[in-house]
Parts: C-alpha cells; sequence; structure tokens
C-alpha cells in the first residue's frame, strides 16, 4: 500500500513536468532562457509539494518488548519509515507483535491488538478478549509496552486501552482511566511485574492561600512505599492550572519513614530558605505536604519534619517544626469542615484541640 501510494505521486508529478514543458515552450514561444528560468522554479515547488505527510521528520523510536525472563520491559530503538500517522502505526503495530526478533513481543495467549481509534490528543488501542486470560505479570507487562510504545507517536499525548470496545476495567470492576509514559514509575529494581496501579491525593496552593486537590493516577513499583511516591510527585509539581508548586527547584527530599502511624520526612537545607521560587504562605506549602500523605496513605495520621536531621530549623524560614502536623481540613478549598471545627495550632493533633466553653474533646 505505502509503495503503490508513492508510486501515485510520482506519476502525477512527472505529468505536471510535462505540461509545464509545453507552456513554457509550446504556445507561448518564450524566450529560451526565460523558459528554463520558469521551469526551475516550477520543478523546485513540484518537489517541495511531491512528498504528503502529516508526521514530523522520521526519530528513533523505542519499541517495547518483553526480557527473556519474562519479567521486565526491554526497549529495542527502531526508526520508521512511515510518512503518514496511519503507515506510523502500522508500523509499530508490527513490531510490536514480531515474536522473531531478539526478545518475545509482550501480545501472548491469543491476545490481538484490533485495533486503533484516533482522537484529537488520545489514542485508543483496542485489544481482543482474551486480554482479560493474562496472569497479572503478563497483563502489566503488555499495558506497559503498548502506552510506552504509542505515546510516542506525534500528537498522542493520552492513550486508553479497551478490550472489545469497552474501557478496560482493573480486578475491582473499576474503570482504568487513560494513561501516558509518565504514569509508569520504575524503581530500577524487581521489574515492571511488581507495578502497581493507584490513584493519589495531591494538594497544592491555590493563589488565594488554600490547598486545591489534584487526583493523579499512575503507577508504581511494590519496590517504592507509597509515601515515596506522593512526595516524588509533589516535587513534580502541579499539572491543572490555578495551583503553585510546593518544592522550589532547590528543596529535595533526603529521606522518609513510617511507623505506628507516624512519618517522617527529612528535607534539605534548601527547605529552611526563603524562596522567590513560590509566592505561596510556607505554612500552606508544608500542610500540602501533610495533606497529600495524611490522605493517600492510610498508615499515616501525622507527619512530622526534621531539615538535615534538625527540627529545631524553620521550615521556610518562619514555621516551627518541632511538633508534629497533622490533615488540616480547613485549608482546603470549597471544604465545609471548616465550620466544624477551627484551625488548630500547628503542629496539635485537631482531637486535642480545645472547645468553646474551654474543654479539651
Amino acid at each position: 500500500m505505502t509503495g503503490s501510494f508513492r508510486a501515485g505521486r510520482a506519476y502525477n508529478a512527472a505529468a505536471q513536468e510535462k505540461r509545464l514543458l509545453c507552456l513554457c515552450f509550446g504556445r507561448n514561444r518564450l524566450k529560451f532562457k526565460t523558459g528554463i528560468c520558469i521551469l526551475l522554479c516550477m520543478l523546485a515547488l513540484l518537489t517541495g509539494c511531491g512528498r504528503e505527510t502529516d508526521l514530523e521528520e522520521p526519530a528513533g523510536y523505542q519499541v517495547y518488548y518483553v526480557d527473556s525472563n519474562g519479567t521486565r520491559l526491554q526497549a529495542v530503538s527502531y526508526t520508521p519509515v512511515a510518512d503518514t500517522f496511519e503507515e506510523l502505526m502500522d508500523e509499530l503495530i508490527e513490531r510490536l507483535s514480531d515474536n522473531e526478533g531478539l526478545y518475545p513481543s509482550p501480545l501472548k495467549k491469543g491476545v490481538k491488538l484490533q485495533g486503533y481509534q484516533r482522537g484529537i490528543d488520545a489514542l485508543r488501542i483496542d485489544f481482543s478478549q482474551e486480554y482479560y486470560d493474562l496472569d497479572n505479570i503478563s497483563e502489566i507487562l503488555l499495558r506497559a509496552a503498548v502506552i510506552k510504545t504509542f505515546s510516542q507517536v506525534p500528537g498522542v499525548q493520552k492513550i486508553m486501552i479497551t478490550v472489545d470496545g469497552e474501557q478496560l476495567l482493573d480486578e475491582n470492576g473499576t474503570a482504568i482511566p487513560p494513561m501516558d509514559g509518565e504514569s509508569f514509575i520504575d524503581a530500577g529494581e524487581g521489574g515492571i511485574n511488581s507495578y502497581q496501579f493507584a490513584t493519589i491525593s495531591l494538594y497544592f496552593p491555590n493563589e488565594d492561600g488554600k490547598l486545591k486537590l489534584e487526583k493523579r493516577s499512575l503507577k508504581y513499583s511494590s519496590n517504592m512505599v507509597l509515601e515515596n511516591v506522593v512526595l516524588e510527585q509533589l516535587v513534580k509539581g502541579p499539572q491543572e492550572d490555578g495551583m503553585l508548586p510546593v518544592f522550589t527547584a532547590e528543596m529535595k527530599v533526603n529521606s522518609i519513614s513510617v511507623g505506628e502511624g507516624k512519618c517522617l520526612v527529612d528535607l534539605n537545607a534548601a527547605a529552611a530558605q526563603v524562596s522567590a521560587d513560590t509566592s505561596s504562605d510556607p505554612v500552606v506549602n508544608l500542610y500540602a505536604i501533610v495533606n497529600s500523605l495524611c490522605e493517600t496513605c492510610d498508615d499515616i495520621q501525622s507527619v512530622s519534619f526534621t531539615i538535615n536531621g534538625d527540627s529545631s530549623a524553620l521550615f521556610g524560614g518562619e514555621v516551627s517544626i518541632k511538633d508534629p502536623f497533622w490533615m488540616n481540613l480547613p485549608l482546603i478549598e470549597n471544604t465545609n469542615s471548616a465550620a466544624e471545627y477551627q484551625t488548630p495550632p500547628i503542629g496539635v493533633d485537631p482531637s486535642l484541640a480545645p472547645q468553646a466553653d474551654g474543654s479539651e474533646m
């Protein structure tokens, strides 16, 4: 099909060149030199228009297969020759399905890639019903290989997996949302077979001094504890409009540990500095971390901080971190809980906050 397309274009270009020769030297009887100039100009235009493409110039792609142990993805470099989106998709599907290369295809147990549908900035990949017969390892490997391979196609930002035209469901019957290459977080150990899917709650400051919730669905390796994933995503910053970053470019997480419902986060020295990188209140930034960890991780009830191991340092140059922090609901945008109780002092468990009559809860 590709060959005949190109042959047809060459034939049409030759016919146009012939007509131009007649125009230049036939009826109009132009001078020879003038005719040559016109001909050269028109041939240059024809050469520029002879190849139609809706793709960028060919670039190297990574096609993802399964390694010999069947536990990890293995990327193989590939340079396509396609001129159009459809041709590129056909090439990548063919490469992904190839079992004759160095590594086996992630398509196993009779699973067929039945087709695709292109959206404005999204792609839907459809598999046969055998997809649900895959074991957990094979399913995760196949999904990761497809997402990571086709997310490289120009214009594709999100990819949805469907089975016989219906959106893919997890083991709980919940629809798996569209994903991209960034949805997979590999710790570099243990292989992709240990990946888990999670929807995490991330809080970022807004310009009104409140915390705004952003839900983010992603895959993460079970070699990574969930609290590490939360902090990693907070460091990357918000993806939605109207939110401000929590971490400055210089701030880093040295370590994080959890035990008996308590989480300890150690930050580097930049956390104690007043930075012009963010216009949000340091108190709000601190609670963005606390709320994100407490809401996402069921085993975390409070969060304590140190800066290079020192709890006497001041976060953002002004906030004391000597005492632990609990989730702060009144700081959340559009929350109804603000009327239920006053914002507790920093570091005080809301359950111990004084009541209106002076007593404790």
